[in-house]
């Protein structure tokens, strides 16, 4: 029981860990933020959409930090600024069909970039090369814990437990 718990806390540690860890040392960047965030977010997914959910995830960061990068540098920082980057986040989002992760992950991204520049800053592109980052290897972690299970890999495909039941000798209810 102990183990089930401690689990999903594992994961989450060993895969933002490993995700700032790659960003620092394997691509150099200084202050690798969104990779831990993106690795947290991809594993805090149900089995069976993480997939999908990543994904999302990747999108909703893209274009925020997009939108903020590009209008943040243009027009400079304020309450007004920010106000009109999260408006111009999340309706980018929505035209994209954007379902819930990705409009917040639009807006908190679009938030975390406006309010983190810094004139002439150009590591736009590393914020989201570490979101790129953290959700891959959030993937990976969550593969590799589903792979170390039984029940793992058939939960996995078909994101429920009632094939997994069957598969156990049990009855599907």
């Amino acid at each position: 029981m102990l183990a089930k718990r401690c689990r999903p806390l594992v994961q989450t540690a060993l895969a933002a860990g490993l995700s700032w860890f790659v960003a620092v040392h394997l691509f150099g960047h200084r202050a690798p933020l969104f990779a831990p965030v993106a690795a947290i977010v991809s594993i805090d997914m149900t089995v069976g959409q993480r997939l999908r959910r990543a994904i999302e995830l990747i999108v909703g960061a893209s274009v925020g930090v997009g939108v903020a990068t590009l209008l943040i540098s243009t027009i400079g920082m304020g309450p007004s600024q920010i106000g009109l980057v999260v408006g111009l986040a999340t309706s980018v989002a929505v035209l994209l069909n954007g379902r819930a992760v990705i409009n917040v992950q639009a807006a908190v991204s679009a938030i975390l970039v406006a309010t983190l520049y810094v004139p002439g800053d150009t590591s736009g592109i590393d914020r989201l090369v570490d979101g790129l980052i953290g959700a891959g290897i959030g993937l990976v972690i969550d593969a590799v814990f589903a792979r170390s299970s039984v029940l793992g890999p058939v939960v996995a495909v078909t994101g429920t437990r009632a094939l997994a039941k069957t598969t156990e000798g049990g009855t599907r209810r």
